[in-house]
């Protein structure tokens, strides 16, 4: 029988781990990139929308509020900055390099006339789901 033996040196796995680190740093910046420009096309009346949006990798329950009895004409990018905020929160608990799905949505129940405009009159929808996916695809 005949067998060869190669030995690991402790730097490649040095190495395998500074590699894990830049891929979950870059996943992790592009989902903030993601995060700022899916709150920054986002309309602001309420401020229910876009602080509905979460991110995840599994199930649970989404953020969602209503814009029921909530006053109008908020400040758009304090709510933004919110919203913002959140989902950084979300990404900062999310294990990037144990994962094969990253989840992201607005559980707000008005999401689908804000996304489309269905039920509604005053516009054919904003649209923000279609514009992301435009942008990162």
């Amino acid at each position: 029988m005949k067998k060869s033996t190669v030995k690991v040196m402790p730097a490649f796995y040095k190495k395998m781990e500074n590699l894990d680190i830049s891929i979950e740093e870059g996943l992790k910046s592009k989902l903030m990139r993601m995060s700022r420009k899916t709150v920054d096309v986002s309309p602001v009346d309420t401020g229910a929308y876009v602080t509905s949006f979460s991110i995840s990798t599994g199930g649970g329950r989404p953020r969602g509020k209503s814009s029921d009895n909530k006053p109008k004409k908020q400040n758009p990018q304090s709510m933004r900055d919110v919203g913002y905020n959140q989902l950084v929160s979300d990404i900062n608990k999310l294990d990037l390099l144990n994962t094969t799905s990253i989840t992201f949505r607005n559980g707000s129940p008005h999401a689908k006339d804000v996304e489309d405009g269905t039920h509604w009159k005053r516009t054919a929808g904003y649209k923000v789901f279609a514009k992301i996916r435009n942008i990162y695809g």
